[in-house]
């Protein structure tokens, strides 16, 4: 385990704020109102707001855990899905920062198989969505 001194953790908080900033910023140049979102502790619905139905959580890590970042969208997808009812549950990406580059348009996006299966079918590609819009019917 390693201990970060509270000046890394900063720095570290600084990197993760400047990307999510960065994240809102190339959205809302894409016409969305796309803000960063205050920390909401075990009720965050993600990093980014101003696109409804939509969790976008942000990554600006040296150490790459990609089952945890998941893991931790799923939950805020769950946190969306109750603060926000609607008739489909919400999507939801995780955005990685590319290592040696600043670049939001370089970053990966990282979502689970059957939320792009979804996304997909909702875009007109393949068959229609099963009745109800669940992720976990074809």
């Amino acid at each position: 385990m390693t201990i970060r001194s509270s000046s890394q953790a900063r720095a570290a908080k600084a990197k993760g704020r400047s990307w999510e900033q960065a994240v809102a910023d190339h959205l809302t140049k894409h016409g969305w109102h796309a803000e960063r979102r205050r920390l909401t502790g075990v009720e965050d619905c993600g990093d980014i707001s101003g696109l409804p139905g939509v969790v976008i959580e942000c990554k600006n890590e040296k150490r790459v855990d990609l089952a945890g970042w998941l893991d931790e969208l799923l939950r805020e997808r769950i946190n969306a899905d109750r603060r926000w009812p609607k008739d489909m549950p919400h999507i939801g990406a995780v955005l990685v920062r590319r290592r040696g580059t600043t670049d939001t348009k370089a970053a990966y996006v990282v979502m689970d198989f059957d939320e792009l299966v979804w996304l997909l079918q909702s875009g007109g590609w393949g068959p229609k969505i099963a009745s109800g819009g669940d992720r976990g019917e074809v």
